[in-house]
């Protein structure tokens, strides 16, 4: 039986109903992670699929400790659920539309045992095309950051004069302390957690962010590092969400905003949220008009899907 000091990292995903994306960076960790498979645990937690994943990784995976919700209790919540059963010194949270590259999960092993101080780490997830996805870490939301993206005056003002960015503007080539990294792919140090994991009231994205300034509060560093990769087809599982659970992904910032900044402020968060997806959807719309391509098409109807769903929050 293997011991909290042979096991290096558990690693915990949390899956909806995206098996055969599941099987796939399962066997990305066990074929490219760079650790024996001593060193590593492995926990899939699966919020009620019913696309035969719990069946998948128990006849593919016998190793792997599975729960089965039966219905679905959310991003956060079902991490949650694997903390208890965690034995690594470190815990890898990893979403199930993730592939590993390249030795990545023995990079953040060995970044975190370099860096006794770090409380939490990222990588640098990329797109399918290898294009980087911004949306790795940044700054906490700030209404000055919040204006610069979603109004793009971060592309009007000379770098000097910009707030730090909401989401990583450049593809960094050195670590880089940050105040939060994407739970897409977040090693966190379990000494750190202190047997507590993300807050239960947030359902899908924020939780990330709130973890981050609850660690930074406790005196640990928060770092982004390029040195480990990993291909994150972003969105599989949001496209088959619908209803209230779609309004989660603009939600869970905005939550963790009211929750640092006050009820004061939160207008102008909305108000700023609201125009800057009508304004996306102004340029895509003329984009589309001009050039008659069906990308532009595409960005102007999401662009105006996501602005009525600010809008609802922020008429709630």
């Amino acid at each position: 039986m293997q011991t909290q000091d042979q096991i290096a990292v558990s690693i915990v995903v949390v899956n909806w109903k995206v098996r055969e994306m599941l099987r796939s960076c399962l066997c990305s960790l066990y074929e490219l992670g760079g650790l024996a498979p001593r060193q590593f645990e492995v926990i899939v937690v699966d919020n009620d699929s019913r696309d035969g994943s719990v069946e998948m990784v128990r006849e593919k995976f016998p190793s792997i400790t599975v729960i089965a919700n039966e219905r679905n209790v959310g991003f956060g919540r079902a991490n949650n659920q694997a903390l208890p059963l965690c034995r690594g010194r470190y815990v890898l949270l990893l979403n199930p539309d993730t592939v590993v590259l390249d030795q990545s999960v023995s990079r953040l092993v060995a970044r975190m045992d370099a860096c006794a101080d770090v409380g939490a780490m990222g990588c640098r997830l990329i797109n399918a095309d290898g294009s980087l996805q911004r949306w790795t870490g940044g700054a906490f939301p700030r209404l000055a950051n919040v204006l610069a993206h979603y109004l793009f005056v971060d592309r009007l003002l000379p770098a000097r004069m910009r707030p730090l960015p909401l989401y990583l503007d450049r593809d960094e080539r050195q670590e880089i302390d940050v105040d939060w990294v994407s739970g897409a792919c977040l090693i966190a140090r379990a000494s750190a957690l202190d047997g507590k994991l993300f807050n239960p009231d947030f359902f899908m994205y924020g939780e990330d962010m709130e973890l981050c300034h609850r660690l930074k509060l406790a005196g640990w560093r928060i770092v982004y590092t390029p040195r480990a990769t990993i291909v994150h087809y972003q969105g599989e599982s949001m496209r088959q969400q619908s209803g209230d659970v779609l309004l989660s992904a603009i939600k869970g910032p905005r939550q963790f905003y009211l929750q640092m900044r006050g009820g004061r402020a939160i207008r102008t968060y909305d108000a700023i949220t609201v125009a800057g997806f009508g304004l996306r959807w102004l340029l895509y719309r003329i984009g589309a008009a001009l050039s008659n391509t069906a990308g532009y098409r595409d960005k102007a109807e999401s662009s105006r899907d996501l602005m009525r769903r600010a809008w609802r929050i922020m008429r709630a």
